[in-house]
């Protein structure tokens, strides 16, 4: 952790946000069905065969299956975070501030099940009642956690007046 504002400085509720965001959190184990592959694709215009044509995968790729799109499992990094984020009270809102830096580092293949291993980075004072969270997040698929990818994602926090 670096550059996080002492707890006496923060408001109540960022206080609490804090000591959400210090403890390592593992999200969920999310299974990638193919069918989400493909809404994705769908979503994004990326019809790239290596996502949504399982039999071409069979013989053309490593493994033999489809993979998820990197953004799809950049967005799964999210998840998480929605509810807990918006649901601390004294905050009026969260906007999603961007990204430092983001690693594909290994493809995952259709009906893989991952998780997210999230931790904090930093939380600091922008402009009154306004604060950057900055956040480390890993996707790691399971069983054995290797890692898919890694971001280092930014959240804007705004308090309530």
């Amino acid at each position: 952790m670096s550059s996080t504002a002492p707890i006496e400085t923060l408001p109540v509720a960022l206080q609490a946000l804090r000591d959400w965001a210090e403890r390592e959190r593992l999200g969920r184990v999310t299974r990638i069905a193919q069918s989400r592959i493909d809404a994705f694709a769908d979503a994004t215009g990326d019809r790239n065969w290596i996502h949504v044509d399982p039999a071409r995968a069979q013989t053309g790729l490593p493994g033999g299956k489809t993979i998820a799109h990197g953004f799809l499992l950049l967005s799964l990094t999210v998840e998480d975070d929605v509810a807990a984020l918006t649901g601390f009270p004294g905050i009026a809102h969260v906007l999603n501030y961007g990204l430092n830096t983001v690693r594909f580092l290994a493809p995952v293949p259709s009906g893989a099940e991952v998780r997210v291993r999230s931790r904090l980075v930093s939380l600091e004072a922008r402009q009154p009642g306004q604060w950057l969270l900055t956040q480390h997040k890993a996707v790691e698929v399971m069983p054995g956690g290797a890692v898919a990818l890694v971001a280092e994602q930014l959240s804007l926090i705004v308090a309530a007046p």
